[in-house]
């Protein structure tokens, strides 16, 4: 077993040249087959475990290049912004526009999730509605789920962008404030925000200058 401070040094070398990892990686890695021992060394770097693959793949902080949505993916192995499975479709769904389908979240989570979902229904976590033949599930906050529910009648379904997450709206409203000009320079926010790591699309500032009541500055691209 590598002293502390080799094996943090060894993970950090590891993880920046492979990006993920699995339990038997770390083990070679280490020179140890404690499974307590990895996971006391993984712990004090923060690490991330993935949500697809049943949490088997384990990353750290600074190797994810998150989404708006709180999502990331190497390859086909899935990390989440907010933890395991459960907690990203709750997230995920408590912040949507209006609801979220099951083919929406599989199309985005790029996994099966029907179970996990029924799971979060029985242990009511989140609620769910039958419409237009499929059901459609919904925050666990009435208020929210009553306006999610009106957005899906009014057709807002999976084509309308979720909420940015409030760290990426803080971001852009500092972008705006930089551009001290009467207009906004939508292309040009939206390129500094990309040099930066942070991607979001043309459809989700326009939307969010709606919000905060900005839309008649905003210059189309």
């Amino acid at each position: 077993m590598l002293s502390k401070r080799d094996a943090l040094k060894a993970l950090r070398a590891f993880f920046k040249k492979k990006r993920v990892a699995m339990l038997p990686d770390i083990y070679v890695l280490l020179g140890t087959t404690s499974r307590m021992s990895a996971f006391r060394r993984l712990r004090e770097l923060d690490y991330l475990s993935s949500f697809s693959h049943v949490g088997r793949y384990y990353t750290l902080p600074s190797m994810a290049n998150f989404d708006p949505q709180g999502l990331w993916f190497y390859e086909d192995v899935g990390f989440s912004h907010f933890g395991n499975l459960k907690e990203t479709l709750i997230q995920l769904i408590d912040h949507s526009v209006a609801g979220k389908t099951h083919e929406e979240l599989e199309k985005q989570l790029r996994l099966r999730v029907h179970n996990t979902l029924l799971d979060l229904v029985r242990s009511g976590k989140i609620t769910r509605e039958a419409f237009e033949g499929v059901f459609v599930y919904f925050s666990i906050r009435t208020d929210k789920a009553q306006q999610q529910l009106v957005r899906r009648r009014e057709g807002l379904g999976d084509s309308v962008q979720d909420v940015l997450p409030d760290g990426i709206v803080i971001e852009v409203l500092t972008e705006i404030i930089r551009c001290n000009r009467v207009q906004i320079d939508q292309s040009a926010i939206l390129t500094r925000l990309a040099e930066r790591g942070i991607i979001i699309s043309a459809l989700q500032l326009s939307q969010l200058c709606t919000r905060l009541g900005l839309k008649k500055t905003l210059d189309s691209p």
